[in-house]
């Protein structure tokens, strides 16, 4: 199954892992053994998926060393969960050698996968739609009812095969699903090809962004005694190419990129300054920050922020992190947790809302993601002010040249589509990149490669369905249709309706 996921996207490996699994839960009668099947079919996905997530661990000299086994093992284990309350109910309520079960067991598995991505502050990683990420006409789909429906098309899709191979039916009815499986697949496909032939890249003819990925390793990146050099690879890779006055420049910085404590220093002001100043009028700078501050105590407040600047660097507007990471930027239940590097962390303070940030004397208006927000579909732009491009700063050098920042990168294309709006984004190392509003990847730094390049903006296209039509709306009605359709055929088979 992970196979599917990026940076591979074998999605035929969903259809056999789907179908392997849909086979053998047919076997169970016993809804506690559906629920073990289920938990251990959850575990294996999520913790050869997920296993990246323990590399941020085994940074050099991290104290956090010692919690690797539980972040690639505890996290899987909980996430499991999910899956296994899918499998019980439905085993519970149906049989999966009947078109019943299949349709409860499809409904069942994506209304878990909803609710993992919103309860408990959510985590929607490797949804099953994003195995359509290097298939872009298949991810257009998005653009209608966003990452969960392609998700639910894709499992219903996948976990056909196997329900045929034990559904006790005339073949006539076989080949009849069959079919209906392969014109659904293909329509959505030719859907996928006619989108994008109708919304060809548009760029904006006056302005360039100027995408900044320095490649610093996550050891010196928090290491005081290179903070000078940290920055001046950073300029380096700023300074203008061009003098053509006409071009209007958005910088772009990555995640944590400098510090309202660093901007007070003299040399480093001047030389961001100086080197805002190589450029024509007008240049802004949106960059990573961490912004300090002591708020009524004596302990300092942590905001991981993304903040735009004039070339004079005065501040034009400020974005602190809404969903931050659990066990990363806070720990959930910290008082709780009698272990003493888990008790003396001190994390971020959570922003109050995504919301839609003017650029002086620029036509635009952007909606500033902080790394992990990108993830979230329906929940990255303020719906009463929309913008015209999304920017999202982020810091993957944790992870390695891993799944990691290849999957994070998918999420950044499947919310361009949804939205039907352009994402710039910068990346200390992890991948850097230019999405157009259908999901073009119109320029990418690759993982590990230091680079300063401008990349023309896209415009965005007119809203899409999925911005209009209540975001995961459909998602819901088709979920309630086949749970409906479930029950009503249990009830006509016991002659409870006739």
């Amino acid at each position: 199954m992970v196979a599917g996921m990026p940076p591979w996207c074998i999605w035929p490996a969903l259809f056999a892992g789907f179908g392997l699994f849909y086979i053998i839960l047919s076997t169970v009668t016993k809804i506690r053994m559906a629920f073990l099947y289920g938990w251990l079919f959850g575990f294996g996905y999520f913790t050869v998926g997920l296993i990246w997530i323990g590399n941020a661990l085994l940074v050099e000299d991290s104290q956090y060393a010692l919690f690797w086994p539980l972040a690639v093992a505890g996290l899987p284990a909980f996430l499991a969960f999910f899956t296994a309350f899918a499998t019980s109910l439905t085993v519970r309520f149906s049989s999966l050698k009947t078109i019943s079960g299949y349709l409860l067991f499809t409904s069942m598995i994506m209304a878990f996968e909803w609710l993992r991505g919103h309860i408990f502050t959510g985590f929607p990683w490797n949804l099953y739609g994003y195995t359509w990420t290097n298939t872009l006409p298949m991810a257009q789909i998005a653009s209608i009812g966003g990452i969960y429906l392609l998700s639910f098309a894709t499992c219903a899709w996948a976990t056909l095969p196997g329900f045929l191979l034990i559904w006790h039916q005339k073949r006539f009815l076989k080949i009849l699903l069959a079919t209906a499986l392969l014109l659904d697949m293909g329509g959505a496909y030719l859907y996928g090809v006619f989108r994008l032939k109708l919304y060809p890249t548009q760029i904006s003819e006056d302005t360039i962004v100027r995408l900044v990925q320095p490649n610093i390793t996550q050891e010196d990146k928090w290491n005081p005694a290179k903070g000078k050099e940290n920055l001046e690879k950073i300029l380096l890779l700023s300074e203008a190419e061009s003098t053509n006055s006409a071009m209007k420049t958005i910088l772009v910085w990555p995640e944590t990129a400098i510090s309202n404590i660093l901007l007070r220093d003299n040399w480093s002001h001047a030389t961001i300054r100086a080197t805002l100043g190589s450029y024509p009028e007008p240049v802004f700078l949106l960059a990573g920050t961490m912004r300090i501050g002591a708020y009524g105590g004596r302990d300092p407040k942590y905001h991981n922020s993304l903040t735009s600047y004039d070339r004079r660097l005065n501040v034009q507007s400020t974005h602190d992190k809404v969903h931050l990471v659990p066990f990363g930027e806070y720990i959930p239940l910290q008082k709780y947790i009698p272990l003493e590097p888990l008790v003396n962390f001190s994390g971020f303070e959570k922003g109050k809302a995504i919301k839609t940030a003017q650029i002086p004397q620029l036509p635009y208006k952007f909606s500033a993601l902080v790394c992990y927000e990108i993830i979230f579909p329906g929940a990255v732009v303020d719906e009463k002010n929309r913008p015209d491009f999304i920017v999202n700063v982020t810091n993957d050098a944790w992870y390695g040249d891993s799944a990691g920042p290849r999957q994070h990168f998918a999420h950044a294309v499947f919310r361009a589509i949804e939205e039907g709006i352009p994402v710039i984004r910068a990346a200390n190392t992890g991948i850097s990149g230019v999405i157009d509003p259908t999901g073009r990847i119109i320029h990418k730094i690759p993982l590990d490669t230091p680079a300063g390049v401008n990349v023309s903006l896209p415009k965005k296209l007119v809203d899409t369905p999925y911005y209009t039509s209540l975001k995961d709306s459909i998602f819901f009605i088709i979920l309630g249709l086949f749970s409906l359709i479930s029950v009503l055929y249990q009830l006509y088979k016991k002659n409870y309706i006739k």
